[in-house]
């Protein structure tokens, strides 16, 4: 095949948040299946934003890349994490009339409004596809935030998204949902959905870490796990109504609330004395702990804002179904997770509505080993067939194939 590939995004291996791993295992996974890759990318981490990564140039598993220099801003505040944008848009149109021939050009959407790149790569790069892997949505996500004054911003920078979508050859989003936003745009692109995959992906169901699971969910029947990031985009509410339900009926099901954010404090700050049945765990560092974790649990929770519908789609959801547990998602019933999870039988959608209702089918599970085992057996080879890296990339490999193609 030898088809050249260049890949646009802010952060790379060895940056180990998801969608720096995730573009990572992109590149490979391709290389894997015969094509010529190369990342252009910044060269500082994105937490520890002050540590420059190095060499500036190099191979990795096969994966040619190149760093540009980025400032050191902390990319926790949204008018640093936009000024990196802006430096890194403006370095690569710089580079762009230098780089060589490319077949296609994949960007990210980290930074936030890389697509700007897309009308100069079509000037300095007539014949290259252009095809944009979509994780989050700007200026959507501003829009959505409770400051006006990047409201008003937002609504602006969407007439110049739509200009920018229209000179995209695929658009690939990572859910329906999100498919429904690019969709208003009026674009011209070839849509895709192309979901992120677990990192955490074992040949059979993992039998539960069991010291991990005494830890999280002391000596309850059924344990309910929410790991990851707790931000402005996640709600919590009507997880603790359920477990204060169960608690009522003194039901053996145990939750625990394991990870960081904004709104993990205020979340914690919710909990009474009366809340015997929630815990509350610290963010894991490794692949080995995150199994271990993720093992120990019997169901996921995953939440997700009504308002934020289409904007993000948890990737979170997917380590859960990896792994073979059942979800309970609290969010729209627009949302991909809630239509995925309702398609593929993988659990509950928790809404203000159901708490009773889903209480009374959490309390059935607890007591009953054999349901547990069969959602776990489903959830497990759900991902297999439809989610799981090798299926995604196969279909990324495939995608990549016809667009060039079709020149």
């Amino acid at each position: 095949m030898n088809n050249k590939i260049l890949i646009f995004n802010h952060i790379f291996w060895p940056d180990n948040i998801n969608t720096a791993r995730h573009i990572s295992e992109l590149a490979e996974e391709l290389v894997a299946r015969g094509w010529d890759v190369t990342a252009s990318v910044g060269n500082r981490y994105y937490v520890k934003h002050s540590k420059i990564i190095k060499p500036k140039k190099g191979m990795w598993h096969g994966v040619k890349y190149n760093r540009v220099y980025t400032p050191p801003f902390n990319q926790k505040k949204n008018v640093q994490r936009l000024l990196t944008s802006l430096w890194l848009v403006i370095s690569w149109i710089i580079r762009l009339p230098f780089l060589g021939k490319y077949d296609a050009i994949i960007i990210g959407t980290n930074p936030p409004f890389v697509y700007f790149l897309v009308p100069f790569i079509k000037l300095f790069k007539r014949k290259t596809k252009v095809l944009m892997w979509g994780f989050d949505l700007y200026p959507e996500a501003i829009i959505v935030s409770k400051k006006d004054s990047f409201k008003f911003i937002g609504k602006i920078l969407k007439s110049v998204a739509g200009f920018c979508y229209r000179k995209l050859d695929v658009i690939i989003n990572i859910g329906p949902c999100m498919k429904n936003i690019y969709t208003e745009y009026n674009h011209v692109a070839k849509e895709a959905t192309l979901p992120p995959w677990s990192f955490v992906e074992p040949n059979e169901i993992l039998e539960p870490h069991l010291e991990t699971r005494k830890k999280l969910f002391k000596e309850a029947n059924l344990g309910l796990l929410y790991t990851g990031t707790i931000g402005n985009a996640h709600e919590f509410d009507n997880f603790l109504k359920l477990a204060r339900e169960l608690k009522k009926r003194n039901a053996s099901v145990g939750f625990c609330f394991a990870g960081f954010g904004n709104q993990f404090k205020n979340l914690k700050s919710q909990i009474t004395q009366k809340d015997t049945n929630i815990t509350f765990g610290k963010f894991v560092e490794t692949d080995q702990e995150l199994q271990e974790r993720l093992s120990a649990a019997d169901l996921m929770l995953i939440s997700l804002k009504e308002e934020w519908t289409g904007i993000s789609v948890p990737s979170k959801y997917f380590s859960a179904i990896a792994i073979g547990k059942a979800v309970l998602f609290s969010g729209s019933k627009n949302s991909a997770l809630s239509i995925w999870t309702s398609k593929y039988n993988l659990g509950f959608q928790v809404q203000k509505d159901t708490i009773e209702t889903i209480a009374d089918a959490l309390c059935d599970i607890a007591n009953n080993p054999k349901i547990i085992k069969q959602m776990k057996i489903n959830s497990f080879e759900t991902y297999k067939t439809h989610f799981s890296k090798k299926v995604i990339c196969d279909q990324w490999s495939t995608l990549l194939e016809k667009t060039i193609s079709n020149s």
